[in-house]
Protein backbone atom coordinates (compact mmCIF):
# COMPACT_ATOMS: atom_id res chain seq x y z
CA UNK A 1 0.00 0.00 0.00
CA UNK A 2 3.00 2.60 1.26
CA UNK A 3 4.24 1.54 -2.62
CA UNK A 4 0.97 1.94 -4.20
CA UNK A 5 0.27 5.37 -2.62
CA UNK A 6 4.15 6.63 -3.61
CA UNK A 7 3.45 5.84 -6.98
CA UNK A 8 -0.03 7.36 -7.11
CA UNK A 9 1.42 10.48 -5.49
CA UNK A 10 4.24 10.45 -8.12
CA UNK A 11 1.81 10.36 -11.03
CA UNK A 12 -0.49 13.03 -9.84
CA UNK A 13 2.73 15.58 -9.32
CA UNK A 14 3.88 14.55 -12.85
CA UNK A 15 -0.07 15.03 -14.43
CA UNK A 16 0.15 18.75 -12.42
CA UNK A 17 3.73 19.37 -13.60
CA UNK A 18 2.62 18.53 -17.54
CA UNK A 19 -0.42 20.33 -17.28
CA UNK A 20 0.97 23.78 -15.59
CA UNK A 21 3.78 23.36 -18.67
CA UNK A 22 0.93 23.18 -21.15
CA UNK A 23 -0.97 26.23 -19.53
CA UNK A 24 2.74 28.24 -19.78
CA UNK A 25 2.75 27.01 -23.18
CA UNK A 26 -0.56 28.34 -23.95
CA UNK A 27 0.09 31.75 -22.34
CA UNK A 28 3.27 32.00 -24.54
CA UNK A 29 0.64 32.21 -27.48
CA UNK A 30 -1.84 34.77 -26.07
CA UNK A 31 -0.06 38.37 -26.51
CA UNK A 32 2.89 37.98 -28.65
CA UNK A 33 0.87 37.43 -32.41
CA UNK A 34 -0.92 40.51 -31.28
CA UNK A 35 2.36 42.88 -29.75
CA UNK A 36 4.26 41.74 -32.69
CA UNK A 37 2.43 44.06 -35.19
CA UNK A 38 3.43 47.59 -33.72
CA UNK A 39 6.78 47.45 -34.68
CA UNK A 40 6.28 46.65 -38.16
CA UNK A 41 2.66 48.48 -38.46
CA UNK A 42 4.59 50.86 -40.65
CA UNK A 43 5.56 48.26 -43.37
CA UNK A 44 2.27 46.82 -43.34
CA UNK A 45 0.65 50.19 -43.66
CA UNK A 46 3.10 50.50 -47.02
CA UNK A 47 2.51 47.08 -48.19
CA UNK A 48 -1.03 47.78 -48.41
CA UNK A 49 -1.16 51.81 -48.56
CA UNK A 50 -3.38 51.95 -45.82
CA UNK A 51 -4.64 54.98 -44.31
CA UNK A 52 -3.80 55.89 -40.46
CA UNK A 53 -7.48 54.64 -39.68
CA UNK A 54 -7.58 51.49 -41.31
CA UNK A 55 -4.03 50.92 -39.38
CA UNK A 56 -5.73 51.41 -36.20
CA UNK A 57 -8.82 49.33 -37.00
CA UNK A 58 -6.26 46.21 -37.48
CA UNK A 59 -4.76 46.78 -33.98
CA UNK A 60 -8.41 47.48 -32.76
CA UNK A 61 -9.82 44.14 -34.56
CA UNK A 62 -8.13 41.20 -32.05
CA UNK A 63 -9.68 43.13 -29.22
CA UNK A 64 -13.29 43.10 -30.83
CA UNK A 65 -12.53 39.45 -31.62
CA UNK A 66 -12.03 38.98 -28.15
CA UNK A 67 -15.13 40.94 -26.95
CA UNK A 68 -16.74 39.00 -29.26
CA UNK A 69 -15.86 35.55 -28.64
CA UNK A 70 -15.32 35.69 -25.24
CA UNK A 71 -19.28 34.79 -24.28
CA UNK A 72 -19.27 31.99 -26.26
CA UNK A 73 -16.10 30.14 -24.54
CA UNK A 74 -18.20 28.69 -21.56
CA UNK A 75 -20.63 26.63 -24.22
CA UNK A 76 -17.54 25.76 -26.22
CA UNK A 77 -16.41 24.24 -22.83
CA UNK A 78 -19.86 22.98 -21.84
CA UNK A 79 -20.17 21.39 -25.35
CA UNK A 80 -16.72 19.64 -25.77
CA UNK A 81 -14.88 20.55 -22.30
CA UNK A 82 -11.93 22.46 -21.10
CA UNK A 83 -9.02 20.47 -22.35
CA UNK A 84 -10.35 20.03 -26.01
CA UNK A 85 -11.94 24.02 -26.29
CA UNK A 86 -8.37 25.17 -25.51
CA UNK A 87 -7.11 22.73 -27.80
CA UNK A 88 -9.57 23.98 -30.96
CA UNK A 89 -8.34 28.07 -29.31
CA UNK A 90 -4.79 27.02 -30.57
CA UNK A 91 -5.22 25.80 -33.73
CA UNK A 92 -7.37 28.54 -34.49
CA UNK A 93 -4.13 31.05 -33.39
CA UNK A 94 -1.37 28.64 -35.28
CA UNK A 95 -4.27 29.02 -38.86
CA UNK A 96 -4.41 32.69 -37.77
CA UNK A 97 -0.38 33.23 -37.59
CA UNK A 98 0.09 31.41 -41.48
CA UNK A 99 -2.81 33.04 -42.56
CA UNK A 100 -1.92 36.40 -41.48
CA UNK A 101 1.86 36.60 -43.29
CA UNK A 102 0.71 35.25 -46.67
CA UNK A 103 1.00 38.66 -47.54
CA UNK A 104 -2.50 38.79 -49.17
CA UNK A 105 -4.92 41.54 -48.12
CA UNK A 106 -7.62 38.82 -47.37
CA UNK A 107 -5.35 36.95 -45.76
CA UNK A 108 -3.99 39.95 -43.36
CA UNK A 109 -7.96 40.41 -42.03
CA UNK A 110 -9.13 37.25 -41.75
CA UNK A 111 -5.53 35.85 -40.09
CA UNK A 112 -6.05 38.94 -37.37
CA UNK A 113 -9.64 37.65 -36.83
CA UNK A 114 -8.69 34.03 -36.51
CA UNK A 115 -5.98 34.70 -33.81
CA UNK A 116 -8.17 36.75 -32.29
CA UNK A 117 -10.95 34.29 -31.88
CA UNK A 118 -8.46 31.54 -30.72
CA UNK A 119 -7.34 34.28 -28.53
CA UNK A 120 -10.16 35.09 -26.98
CA UNK A 121 -11.34 31.75 -26.06
CA UNK A 122 -8.30 30.51 -24.62
CA UNK A 123 -8.21 34.07 -22.47
CA UNK A 124 -11.48 32.85 -21.00
CA UNK A 125 -10.85 29.37 -20.07
CA UNK A 126 -7.68 29.46 -18.42
CA UNK A 127 -9.13 31.13 -15.42
CA UNK A 128 -11.31 28.62 -14.49
CA UNK A 129 -8.73 25.77 -15.46
CA UNK A 130 -5.95 26.93 -12.87
CA UNK A 131 -9.57 27.57 -10.39
CA UNK A 132 -10.23 23.62 -10.76
CA UNK A 133 -7.12 22.04 -10.74
CA UNK A 134 -4.61 24.18 -9.01
CA UNK A 135 -7.03 25.36 -6.17
CA UNK A 136 -4.17 25.72 -3.92
CA UNK A 137 -2.22 27.85 -5.92
CA UNK A 138 -4.48 29.80 -7.93
CA UNK A 139 -2.78 33.03 -7.65
CA UNK A 140 1.16 31.91 -8.01
CA UNK A 141 -0.49 29.62 -11.23
CA UNK A 142 -1.97 33.32 -12.39
CA UNK A 143 0.97 35.06 -11.58
CA UNK A 144 3.26 32.67 -13.87
CA UNK A 145 0.43 32.72 -16.63
CA UNK A 146 0.41 36.48 -17.09
CA UNK A 147 4.54 36.63 -16.75
CA UNK A 148 4.96 34.13 -19.61
CA UNK A 149 1.99 35.89 -21.50
CA UNK A 150 4.46 39.53 -20.50
CA UNK A 151 7.86 38.03 -21.56
CA UNK A 152 6.49 36.53 -25.11
CA UNK A 153 4.68 39.89 -25.67
CA UNK A 154 7.91 41.50 -24.89
CA UNK A 155 10.43 39.19 -26.89
CA UNK A 156 7.68 39.87 -29.81
CA UNK A 157 7.87 43.45 -29.96
CA UNK A 158 11.69 43.40 -29.25
CA UNK A 159 12.34 40.93 -32.53
CA UNK A 160 9.64 42.05 -35.38
CA UNK A 161 11.57 44.77 -36.34
CA UNK A 162 14.82 43.14 -36.12
CA UNK A 163 13.37 39.88 -38.07
CA UNK A 164 11.71 41.90 -40.91
CA UNK A 165 15.29 42.87 -41.55
CA UNK A 166 16.41 39.39 -41.86
CA UNK A 167 14.39 38.90 -45.95
CA UNK A 168 12.63 40.48 -48.23
CA UNK A 169 9.53 39.07 -46.62
CA UNK A 170 10.24 41.63 -44.30
CA UNK A 171 6.71 41.59 -41.91
CA UNK A 172 5.68 38.59 -43.54
CA UNK A 173 8.46 36.81 -41.96
CA UNK A 174 8.12 38.99 -38.47
CA UNK A 175 4.69 37.80 -38.19
CA UNK A 176 4.77 34.34 -39.55
CA UNK A 177 7.26 33.10 -36.67
CA UNK A 178 4.68 32.80 -34.30
CA UNK A 179 2.99 30.35 -36.36
CA UNK A 180 5.30 27.33 -35.13
CA UNK A 181 4.99 28.09 -31.45
CA UNK A 182 1.29 27.84 -31.53
CA UNK A 183 1.79 24.69 -33.26
CA UNK A 184 4.01 23.54 -30.42
CA UNK A 185 1.79 24.59 -28.21
CA UNK A 186 -1.17 22.37 -29.63
CA UNK A 187 1.01 19.42 -29.94
CA UNK A 188 1.78 19.17 -26.44
CA UNK A 189 -1.55 20.16 -25.12
CA UNK A 190 -2.83 17.47 -27.54
CA UNK A 191 -2.18 14.59 -24.67
CA UNK A 192 -4.49 16.83 -22.12
CA UNK A 193 -7.55 16.86 -25.05
CA UNK A 194 -7.38 12.96 -25.49
CA UNK A 195 -7.19 12.15 -21.30
CA UNK A 196 -10.55 11.11 -20.28
CA UNK A 197 -10.52 14.27 -17.81
CA UNK A 198 -11.45 16.40 -21.02
CA UNK A 199 -14.80 15.11 -21.60
CA UNK A 200 -16.31 15.60 -18.37
CA UNK A 201 -19.20 17.92 -18.22
CA UNK A 202 -19.12 21.55 -16.89
CA UNK A 203 -22.67 21.94 -15.94
CA UNK A 204 -23.64 25.92 -14.64
CA UNK A 205 -25.32 24.81 -11.01
CA UNK A 206 -29.03 26.07 -10.89
CA UNK A 207 -29.61 29.32 -8.37
CA UNK A 208 -27.12 31.80 -9.11
CA UNK A 209 -27.07 35.45 -9.94
CA UNK A 210 -26.16 35.90 -13.21
CA UNK A 211 -22.66 37.49 -13.55
CA UNK A 212 -24.10 40.28 -16.10
CA UNK A 213 -26.64 41.39 -13.08
CA UNK A 214 -23.48 42.16 -10.32
CA UNK A 215 -21.71 45.18 -9.51
CA UNK A 216 -18.70 43.16 -8.99
CA UNK A 217 -18.85 41.99 -12.57
CA UNK A 218 -19.01 45.32 -13.86
CA UNK A 219 -16.77 46.96 -11.66
CA UNK A 220 -13.85 44.16 -12.16
CA UNK A 221 -14.99 44.38 -16.18
CA UNK A 222 -14.70 48.07 -16.27
CA UNK A 223 -10.99 47.79 -14.54
CA UNK A 224 -10.09 45.52 -17.48
CA UNK A 225 -11.88 47.46 -19.98
CA UNK A 226 -9.55 50.61 -18.62
CA UNK A 227 -6.29 48.96 -18.36
CA UNK A 228 -6.38 47.35 -21.86
CA UNK A 229 -6.82 50.35 -23.11
CA UNK A 230 -3.97 52.36 -21.81
CA UNK A 231 -1.65 48.47 -22.49
CA UNK A 232 -2.80 48.12 -26.33
CA UNK A 233 -2.67 52.15 -26.84
CA UNK A 234 0.79 52.34 -26.10
CA UNK A 235 1.83 48.81 -27.63
CA UNK A 236 0.08 49.35 -30.90
CA UNK A 237 0.99 53.07 -31.55
CA UNK A 238 4.14 53.89 -29.17
CA UNK A 239 6.50 53.00 -32.20
CA UNK A 240 4.80 56.03 -34.37
CA UNK A 241 4.53 58.48 -31.31
CA UNK A 242 8.67 57.93 -30.81
CA UNK A 243 9.08 58.14 -34.60
CA UNK A 244 7.55 61.94 -34.06
CA UNK A 245 10.06 62.55 -31.41
CA UNK A 246 13.04 61.10 -33.37
CA UNK A 247 12.87 57.87 -31.83
CA UNK A 248 14.21 54.96 -34.65
CA UNK A 249 12.23 51.90 -35.25
CA UNK A 250 14.80 49.51 -33.67
CA UNK A 251 15.06 51.67 -30.28
CA UNK A 252 11.31 51.72 -30.35
CA UNK A 253 10.88 48.04 -30.37
CA UNK A 254 13.61 48.35 -27.31
CA UNK A 255 11.51 50.62 -25.36
CA UNK A 256 8.34 47.92 -26.08
CA UNK A 257 10.48 45.16 -24.80
CA UNK A 258 11.23 47.22 -21.82
CA UNK A 259 7.66 48.44 -21.29
CA UNK A 260 6.74 44.81 -21.24
CA UNK A 261 9.93 43.01 -19.81
CA UNK A 262 9.28 44.81 -16.27
CA UNK A 263 5.35 43.48 -16.46
CA UNK A 264 7.31 40.08 -15.81
CA UNK A 265 8.52 40.79 -12.62
CA UNK A 266 5.12 43.15 -11.64
CA UNK A 267 3.48 39.86 -13.05
CA UNK A 268 5.14 37.45 -10.16
CA UNK A 269 5.62 40.00 -7.51
CA UNK A 270 1.71 41.34 -7.28
CA UNK A 271 0.87 36.77 -7.45
CA UNK A 272 2.63 36.60 -4.29
CA UNK A 273 1.49 39.86 -2.98
CA UNK A 274 -2.31 38.78 -3.63
CA UNK A 275 -1.81 35.82 -1.23
CA UNK A 276 -1.13 38.32 1.51
CA UNK A 277 -3.84 41.08 1.70
CA UNK A 278 -7.44 40.91 2.71
CA UNK A 279 -8.11 42.54 -0.57
CA UNK A 280 -7.01 44.17 -3.35
CA UNK A 281 -8.08 47.48 -3.22
CA UNK A 282 -4.22 48.85 -2.21
CA UNK A 283 -3.26 47.03 -5.28
CA UNK A 284 -5.49 48.47 -7.54
CA UNK A 285 -4.88 51.83 -7.13
CA UNK A 286 -1.06 51.33 -6.66
CA UNK A 287 -1.05 49.64 -10.42
CA UNK A 288 -3.50 52.62 -11.71
CA UNK A 289 -1.29 55.24 -10.12
CA UNK A 290 1.67 54.01 -12.05
CA UNK A 291 -0.23 53.74 -15.46
CA UNK A 292 -1.14 57.57 -14.66
CA UNK A 293 2.45 58.52 -14.10
CA UNK A 294 3.35 56.77 -17.50
CA UNK A 295 0.98 58.58 -19.22
CA UNK A 296 1.79 62.28 -17.82
CA UNK A 297 4.96 61.57 -18.10
CA UNK A 298 4.87 60.49 -22.24
CA UNK A 299 2.98 63.90 -22.40
CA UNK A 300 5.48 66.44 -21.13
CA UNK A 301 8.53 64.86 -21.47
CA UNK A 302 8.84 62.42 -24.35
CA UNK A 303 12.41 62.57 -24.57
CA UNK A 304 13.17 60.31 -21.62
CA UNK A 305 10.18 57.78 -23.08
CA UNK A 306 11.78 54.94 -21.52
CA UNK A 307 11.56 55.82 -17.89
CA UNK A 308 8.01 56.67 -18.29
CA UNK A 309 7.35 53.18 -20.03
CA UNK A 310 8.60 51.66 -17.46
CA UNK A 311 6.30 53.42 -14.97
CA UNK A 312 3.57 51.97 -17.39
CA UNK A 313 5.14 48.38 -17.96
CA UNK A 314 4.63 48.30 -13.93
CA UNK A 315 1.32 49.03 -13.91
CA UNK A 316 0.11 46.98 -16.73
CA UNK A 317 2.11 44.18 -15.20
CA UNK A 318 -0.04 44.34 -12.02
CA UNK A 319 -3.11 45.42 -13.52
CA UNK A 320 -3.12 41.72 -15.44
CA UNK A 321 -2.36 40.08 -12.81
CA UNK A 322 -4.93 41.97 -10.55
CA UNK A 323 -7.87 41.53 -13.19
CA UNK A 324 -6.64 37.82 -13.47
CA UNK A 325 -6.88 37.07 -10.19
CA UNK A 326 -10.08 38.57 -9.21
CA UNK A 327 -12.02 36.34 -11.98
CA UNK A 328 -11.21 33.57 -9.80
CA UNK A 329 -10.89 35.51 -6.29
CA UNK A 330 -14.68 36.73 -6.59
CA UNK A 331 -16.04 33.62 -7.93
CA UNK A 332 -17.33 30.72 -5.68
CA UNK A 333 -16.23 27.87 -7.87
CA UNK A 334 -14.86 27.50 -11.44
CA UNK A 335 -18.26 27.38 -12.86
CA UNK A 336 -18.81 31.05 -11.82
CA UNK A 337 -14.80 31.99 -12.76
CA UNK A 338 -15.96 31.24 -16.09
CA UNK A 339 -19.01 32.96 -16.64
CA UNK A 340 -17.06 36.21 -14.76
CA UNK A 341 -14.23 35.84 -17.18
CA UNK A 342 -16.42 35.62 -20.05
CA UNK A 343 -17.87 38.65 -19.18
CA UNK A 344 -14.72 40.71 -18.07
CA UNK A 345 -12.97 39.80 -21.10
CA UNK A 346 -16.27 40.33 -23.54
CA UNK A 347 -16.57 43.95 -21.81
CA UNK A 348 -13.34 44.91 -20.98
CA UNK A 349 -12.05 43.69 -24.43
CA UNK A 350 -14.94 45.21 -25.89
CA UNK A 351 -14.21 48.69 -24.80
CA UNK A 352 -10.34 48.92 -24.38
CA UNK A 353 -10.74 47.80 -28.25
CA UNK A 354 -11.64 51.64 -28.71
CA UNK A 355 -8.06 52.59 -27.56
CA UNK A 356 -6.17 51.77 -30.48
CA UNK A 357 -8.90 52.57 -32.80
CA UNK A 358 -9.65 56.26 -31.27
CA UNK A 359 -5.77 56.74 -30.73
CA UNK A 360 -5.61 56.67 -34.53
CA UNK A 361 -8.46 58.32 -35.34
CA UNK A 362 -7.51 61.28 -33.42
CA UNK A 363 -3.77 61.32 -34.74
CA UNK A 364 -5.15 61.25 -38.41
CA UNK A 365 -7.46 64.07 -37.02
CA UNK A 366 -5.17 66.45 -35.72
CA UNK A 367 -1.79 65.01 -36.84
CA UNK A 368 -0.69 65.23 -32.98
CA UNK A 369 0.03 62.39 -30.62
CA UNK A 370 -0.96 64.89 -27.65
CA UNK A 371 -4.44 64.43 -28.07
CA UNK A 372 -4.93 61.02 -28.15
CA UNK A 373 -2.36 60.75 -24.87
CA UNK A 374 -4.50 62.93 -23.09
CA UNK A 375 -7.50 60.48 -24.07
CA UNK A 376 -5.19 57.68 -22.54
CA UNK A 377 -4.65 59.73 -19.11
CA UNK A 378 -8.05 60.22 -18.89
CA UNK A 379 -8.98 56.37 -19.27
CA UNK A 380 -6.15 55.74 -16.40
CA UNK A 381 -7.48 58.24 -13.96
CA UNK A 382 -10.64 56.12 -14.71
CA UNK A 383 -8.85 53.06 -13.90
CA UNK A 384 -7.89 54.07 -10.57
CA UNK A 385 -11.57 54.18 -9.33
CA UNK A 386 -13.09 50.77 -11.07
CA UNK A 387 -9.48 49.08 -9.74
CA UNK A 388 -10.31 50.13 -6.09
CA UNK A 389 -14.06 49.50 -6.37
CA UNK A 390 -12.96 46.05 -8.13
CA UNK A 391 -10.83 45.28 -5.05
CA UNK A 392 -13.31 45.08 -2.38
CA UNK A 393 -13.73 41.52 -0.44
CA UNK A 394 -17.04 40.11 -2.16
CA UNK A 395 -18.72 37.86 -4.30
CA UNK A 396 -20.50 37.60 -7.26
CA UNK A 397 -24.41 38.67 -6.21
CA UNK A 398 -23.40 40.12 -3.00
Amino acid sequence: MPHSSSTAHVAKSTFSFSLLMGVLLIAANLRAPITAIGPVLSQIQDFFSFSPSVAGLLNALPLLMFACASPLAPWLTRRFGLEHALLGALVMIAVGALTRSTGLYSGLWLGTLLIGAGIAVANVLVVPLVKRDFPGHTALCIGLYAATMALLAALASGLAAPLSALSSYAWQLSLGVWFFLALLAAVCWWPHAKSARARSAFPVPAGRTTVWRSAVGWQISMFMALQTVSFYTLIDWFPAIAASTGIGATQAGLYLFAYQAVAVVANLSTSVAIKRMRDQRLLGFICSLAIVIGVLGLIFEPAISLVWLLFAGVGAGMSMVTCLSLFGLRARDHHEASSLSAMGQCVGYGLGASGPFLAGWLHGLTSSWHHPLLVLLAAALMQVVFAVLAGRARYVGQ
